[in-house]
């Protein structure tokens, strides 16, 4: 998949609505508009955005007229009921989304327009500000389920408009008006748990206990924290579920990990990144498991469970093959067990089982996982399985009920599925593997999103593992190890309460 088909999938289709940035430009209002709005001015009226991919150079107005090199491009139209509006164009610069033109140095001028029924909108600029913009041009509103605005980027291709966030308009017209640094109230650095080291918590666990008979706590896209591969600032506002790296995870006690080996192009061959959907990290997948494997042969009394997903890679054959052999390779392939219905806590130490949701060979390392859903009914949640090498099914529950515009539900899933894990019949031949999602967004796929949900989920997670007794299976969380967690702009303090679930989660192991 080409750059720009990936530029043009990742905003509409995972930020529909959220990212922009805001003019600080006067809307002039006492300027005369000769132009009549038309029927369409209610339903425009606010800030627009479409982010996407372009190469060229743009000159710099207040910064000598030099030219400026750009990869990437933001533009924005906010549109009034009076019929005026502005226009801005913020340039980029390599792979990281900081400005390299912003305000004087970028594109913008105002405008009247008018508006059709047929959702036709007429532009007419009434002051380029200098810039070398046509007098008139066309947009086109489409009042679709989420109402698009398309129109023409800077060399000429298609682009849709969305409608901005209002809950993101302060932090963002910060930035622009900061000239891309935002002047922050709390640093992430400052709220990391201090003085916890939980490197050895599975040692006390006794050898023949069932790995199924466990609580487990798990991070959620665990790689969001070890840095960007591309779009840093789009990835921290968007795709960002973690504040401490795979190692700081592993040290305040996360043992599950949610894992996305995406098959990311460079330059002139692929290679397999730990990823949020097309968001790639620093991370290699062979690094993240470097990193397991010196944590493991470190701590020999642990042991990590991994499952794995894709939602980004358009060749699953090239990708499982790539995968196969990774995973083969001699540096790897004695870090991995295979699984069993009633694989113990002994046959793991010192090991990874890796739970695959995609099938990359023909036989699983470890084993491949069925029937997964994102449903909040839970009759629907327990009719998975999990599939051994020999091909032997294993019931599998799951609740990860996530993304819906509500989190209507989401609560009483949680504890449903608490409650029936810590009900299970574990004498059983094929016991029950339980995985419980406190992690999920709802509303605006934002990394605020996550926080948000953290804030309510984690501390309901925590309140009923106080009072219950029994073991509960995985629990995957956003923001591991983070009691408070600031928030993308720095300006707000999310109580996340993720370093009390895992204390709790480990604690439930001896109840």
């Amino acid at each position: 998949m080409s750059m720009k088909k990936n530029f043009a999938w990742m905003f509409a289709a995972i930020l529909f609505s959220g990212v922009c940035v805001l003019a600080s430009c006067s809307k002039d209002e006492d300027s005369t508009n000769s132009t009549k709005p038309g029927p369409l001015a209610g339903k425009l009226n606010g800030t627009w955005y479409s982010i996407y991919e372009a190469t060229g150079t743009a000159k710099a107005e207040n910064s000598g007229g030099e030219n400026a090199a750009y990869t990437s491009v933001i533009d924005i139209y906010h549109f009034n009921e009076s019929g005026r509006g502005d226009f801005q164009r913020c340039f980029f610069n390599d792979q990281d989304l900081d400005p390299v033109l912003v305000h004087g140095i970028l594109g913008y001028g105002d405008f009247n327009y008018n508006s059709t029924d047929d959702g036709k909108v007429n532009i007419t600029l009434t002051n380029n500000f200098g810039q070398a913009y046509p007098k008139t041009w066309k947009l086109n509103y489409a009042n679709n389920e989420t109402a698009t605005i398309t129109g023409q980027g800077v060399d000429g291709q298609v682009l849709t408009f969305q409608r901005a966030n209002k809950d993101m308009e302060e932090a963002l017209n910060r930035f622009v008006e900061q000239n891309g640094l935002f002047k922050r109230l709390y640093e992430t650095k400052d709220y990391k748990p201090q003085g916890v080291d939980n490197s050895k918590w599975m040692k006390t666990l006794d050898d023949n206990r069932l790995v199924a008979d466990l609580s487990l706590p798990g991070s959620h896209d665990a790689c969001t924290a070890d840095g960007w591969n591309v779009l840093s600032t789009v990835a921290e506002l968007t795709a960002k579920t973690q504040d401490l790296t795979v190692k700081e995870q592993l040290k305040v006690g996360m043992r599950v990990f949610d894992l996305r080996p995406e098959r990311v192009h460079k330059t002139k061959s692929y290679e397999l990144r730990c990823s949020h959907g097309i968001m790639s990290t620093s991370l290699l997948v062979s690094d993240f498991f470097r990193t397991l494997k010196e944590f493991l042969a470190t701590n020999p009394s642990e042991f990590c469970v991994l499952t794995v997903e894709l939602s980004a890679t358009s060749d699953k054959k090239a990708w499982g093959n790539e995968f196969s052999q990774l995973i083969a390779s001699s540096e790897f392939k004695d870090m991995f067990v295979n699984f069993k219905p009633r694989l113990t806590v002994g046959e793991m130490r010192g090991h990874v089982l890796m739970l695959s949701r995609e099938e990359y060979a023909a036989k699983p390392t470890g084993g491949y996982c069925y029937g997964w859903v994102k449903d909040k009914e839970f009759e629907k949640q327990t009719k998975g399985h999990i599939t051994d090498p020999d091909g032997v099914e294993t019931p599998l529950w799951v609740q990860d009920f996530w993304g819906k515009l509500t989190s209507d539900g989401k609560g009483d899933a949680i504890v449903r599925m608490l409650e029936a894990a810590a009900a299970r019949d574990m004498t059983a031949a094929t016991p029950a593997w339980v995985i419980n999602y406190t992690s999920a967004y709802f509303g605006l796929p934002l990394s605020d999103s996550y926080r948000d949900n953290a804030e309510e989920a984690n501390i309901l997670a925590v309140k009923w593992l106080d009072s219950h007794s029994g073991p509960v299976g995985i629990i995957y969380m956003d923001f591991a190890g983070m009691d408070k967690t600031p928030n993308f702009s720095g300006l707000k303090l999310y109580e996340a309460n993720s370093m009390a679930l895992i204390d709790r989660i480990i604690k439930q192991n001896q109840k």
